[in-house]
Parts: C-alpha cells; sequence; structure tokens
C-alpha cells in the first residue's frame, strides 16, 4: 500500500516540475522573427552576420531561432546587380557555384525545388564580438532577371 502512496508523490512531484519548467527544447523555429517585426530581425542579422542589403533588393521575410546556435534566415528578392553588390558590400569571398539540391527550405518565395538554377556558397565573418559566423548564401535564379537570395547566419 505504502508503494501505491510514493508512486502518486513521485507523478505529483513529476507534473509539477514539468508543468513549472515547460516541456520545450528552447527552440522556437521562426517566433522571434515575427514578434519582433521583420525590420528589428534583418537589422539584428546584418550587425551579427556583416551582412549589407543595399537599396533596390527587397526583403521578403526575416527570422531568428535559438537552440544551441542562434541563427538568422533572411529570403531577399532582386535582380544579379543587387546580389553582386549584396555580395560585394558585406565581403562575402566565395564564389558562387551550381547546387544540384538544397537541404534547407525558403522562408520565402518560391520553393527552391522548383528552381531552374540554384547557386550557393558558404564563408565565416567574424563580427565585432569575436563570434565565428557561417554565412551560407543560396541563390534561386528564377528567370533571366530574378533572383531570390537565402541566407543563412549561424554559430557553431
Amino acid at each position: 500500500m505504502w508503494l501505491v502512496g510514493a508512486f502518486r508523490g513521485v507523478m505529483a512531484a513529476l507534473v509539477l516540475v514539468v508543468g513549472v519548467t515547460g516541456c520545450g527544447g528552447g527552440h522556437s523555429e521562426g517566433s522571434r522573427g515575427h514578434t519582433a517585426g521583420v525590420a528589428e530581425t534583418v537589422k539584428e542579422a546584418a550587425e551579427f552576420g556583416g551582412l549589407v542589403i543595399p537599396a533596390g533588393v527587397t526583403v521578403l521575410d526575416a527570422r531568428f531561432d535559438r537552440g544551441i546556435d542562434m541563427r538568422y534566415r533572411l529570403a531577399l528578392s532582386t535582380e544579379q546587380q543587387g546580389l553582386t553588390l549584396l555580395l560585394k558590400a558585406s565581403n562575402f569571398v566565395a564564389p558562387l557555384a551550381k547546387a544540384d539540391r538544397v537541404i534547407e527550405a525558403a522562408i520565402a518565395g518560391p520553393p527552391l525545388d522548383t528552381s531552374p538554377s540554384i547557386l550557393q556558397a558558404g564563408d565565416v565573418y567574424w563580427n565585432p564580438d569575436k563570434r565565428r559566423v557561417h554565412r551560407v548564401v543560396t541563390v534561386d535564379e528564377r528567370d533571366a532577371t530574378t533572383r531570390f537570395v537565402h541566407v543563412e547566419l549561424y554559430t557553431t
């Protein structure tokens, strides 16, 4: 009989702990990008990853999430000239190369798996806080002039 009472006590304590601490893993996909606002998320991402978004480049969406790492994701729309300015102003050194497939899904714009041509490159940027930031740029060459640019900035 005492075993049943002890079991109930342990279960009640477990329910209390789970209720107080929550069950989440601390990773909230995309939630910050919408609560803080896209403009604020873009500003933070630019400071975090040395990203310079030139005039004429349209921000479609921006998101931030944090688990073990910090990660910003941006979706942009531009023409070839805007893409060139973005990469140059951001001191992005790696050349874009054809990509057969992309694992990460787009947060805005057309799905990447429908693109006729995808380019991708990655580099490492040391931000003013002395944090190493991995920068991955994926370019969806949708047609002769339209470029959907997907930027991922993260620490590891």
